[in-house]
């Protein structure tokens, strides 16, 4: 047996129905039969006396609460609930696909019945072939089901014989029940061979979790499991409605695969990006979903990188086909992310920024990254590119740091101390102190820690200067400190008698430098490697100091 295509399909039913009785119904037809009978007037009586009870003291299903009313069926004796108390009719014959020629008839059938089984839950709403469902004139539903709340309602069964689709008739009673079932009043048919027939389109899913829309649950291999429907045709691409996932490192684009199949793209799709060699990935996932993921990055998968004074936008085009060799029109599906500007977008929105990478190992903890940039703009959202930064000396330069991959809701980032050198080598003995001990250096007005053990980041300005004795160069330096929030106190507390203690020992494995950085104006040194030029001299403060002066005051 050849298994069903893994298509989804739209699989809905829409019950509605207006009520025919109202709360506790003392039934007409059961009244007429005791016409003449002794009993009629107890039996009305016994009927409201009923009614009263109930809305007195209210009735209660055992299986759910009463929100769909007093719907109930009074007999000679009694008033009873027919979801309560039905006979199960578990009858695979009733179908109406079943075309075996076999001729049986229901009119020995009498009382509330429910219908379950593969072939089918309700009786079926539209007229039925001939010879269907073990019987010569098969019997359907002439009415919408009511759904649930609605209480008893009355329908017309009609059996279709002689090209007349109503030609024998009777009165049937359904009544929606909690859990979402039918019951049906049935009296026998009018004439044989008749027979109540189920649609059997109808059958309770047997699949572990719901089936969407586009899918229908079939049983594979003896395995129920939601498939796509084969009945989706649709010639309109933009039924597909792609959902598009913006995360912080890849963008992820999903497609339903039912409803690719339905605008006519196989099972087996080929999805890729602007550029066909990139290395996205496209998954099948769960619940017939196909995804293709491309790195947020300005040059991967040649994706076209937008940028406007709030927003970096990633732009980029999914082209899908079903084959190889390519004959019929491409399916092509723009979309773009668009990020909100900050430290972190725009240091992955630069194409050659000037940054530093250290990976930290914590015990325990896990494996964290922190990168440190340099900026041009206050909001740290415009970071400088290229190989080194040359600057005036009336320029501020804005350095943030970032701990990008760890537990950021764990971990806040400190920057302990930073300080810059004027040769590449972060142990030089010559320091110019912009952070020590957590804290500003106080002596310098220029120096503004924005933020620093309050979270994930760390910020700081200070006015560019240089180093005195013929250097032309200024290289950055921070040891950081990944701190635990919940064990520690992270942010520092800055009083005048700690910002003048003395350094601790600075660990240089978890120190990140930044640089070179030139004053403009100087000579541009060949290999930028920290020697001495022949313009060097420090500008940012009124007077000039001696680099052996500087060292012994910091």
């Amino acid at each position: 047996m050849v298994g069903p295509r893994r298509r989804n399909a739209l699989f809905s039913l829409v019950l509605h129905g207006k009520s025919a009785y109202s709360r506790v119904t003392c039934m007409p037809h059961f009244m007429e039969r005791m016409v003449g009978s002794g009993l009629l007037w107890l039996a009305l009586v016994s009927c409201i006396l009923t009614q009263l009870s109930a809305v007195q003291q209210g009735y209660r299903n055992p299986a759910a609460a009463s929100s769909y009313g007093l719907d109930l069926d009074c007999g000679a004796d009694n008033c009873f609930d027919p979801c309560q108390n039905y006979t199960l009719l578990d009858e695979p014959f009733r179908s109406t696909e079943n075309t075996e020629s076999i001729q049986k008839c229901d009119d020995n059938m009498s009382g509330w019945y429910r219908f379950v089984g593969e072939g089918g839950v309700r009786m079926p709403e539209t007229c039925v072939p001939v010879y269907r469902c073990q019987t010569a004139a098969p019997m359907w539903l002439n009415g919408t089901h009511p759904a649930f709340g609605d209480g008893i309602v009355s329908h017309t069964a009609c059996a279709h014989w002689s090209d007349n689709c109503c030609l024998w008739k009777t009165e049937v009673l359904v009544k929606a029940c909690p859990g979402g079932y039918h019951v049906y009043r049935l009296e026998g048919t009018p004439q044989c061979s008749l027979r109540y027939c189920t649609d059997p389109s109808t059958v309770e899913d047997k699949c572990d979790k719901a089936c969407r829309p586009e899918e229908e649950c079939l049983a594979f291999n003896s395995t129920w499991d939601c498939f796509c429907r084969q009945d989706l045709n649709s010639s309109d691409v933009h039924s597909l409605q792609p959902q598009l996932d913006c995360g912080a490192r890849e963008m992820t684009v999903k497609l339903d695969k039912c409803l690719l199949e339905g605008v006519g793209l196989g099972e087996e799709v080929i999805a890729y990006l602007r550029d066909p060699n990139c290395s996205s990935i496209v998954q099948a996932e769960e619940r017939n979903w196909i995804s293709l993921t491309s790195p947020v990055q300005a040059s991967a998968c040649r994706n076209i990188l937008e940028r406007n004074q709030t927003h970096a936008i990633y732009k980029n085009t999914l082209s899908l086909v079903n084959d190889f060799i390519i004959r019929d029109t491409i399916l092509n599906i723009n979309f773009q992310c668009a990020y909100p500007l900050d430290m972190k977008v725009s240091l992955q929105a630069a194409l050659q920024p000037i940054v530093s990478s250290l990976n930290l190992s914590v015990g325990g903890d896990g494996e964290f990254t922190v990168r440190m940039a340099l900026f041009q703009d206050q909001n740290y959202t415009n970071p400088y590119e290229g190989v080194a930064v040359e600057l005036s000396v009336e320029s501020m330069l804005y350095v943030g740091a970032i701990l990008e991959q760890g537990d950021t809701s764990r971990f806040n980032l400190v920057l302990r101390n930073c300080y810059a050198t004027p040769t590449e080598d972060r142990a030089d003995p010559v320091k110019y102190f912009i952070i020590r001990n957590s804290c500003p250096n106080q002596r310098d007005s220029t120096i503004h820690v924005e933020e620093n053990g309050r979270s994930s980041e760390g910020r700081f300005s200070v006015q560019m200067f240089m180093f005195a004795g013929h250097y032309d160069l200024v290289f950055l330096h921070c040891e950081i400190h990944l701190c635990d929030s919940l064990r520690e106190q992270c942010q520092p507390s800055c009083s005048r008698s700690q910002v003048r203690s003395d350094v601790l020992a600075i660990d240089l494995a978890r120190v990140l430098d930044l640089g070179p950085i030139t004053r403009r104006g100087a000579q541009s040194p060949g290999v930028m490697n920290g020697t001495p030029g022949t313009a060097g001299f420090l500008v940012a403060w009124p007077m000039v100091l001696l680099t052996v002066l500087l060292a012994w005051l910091f």
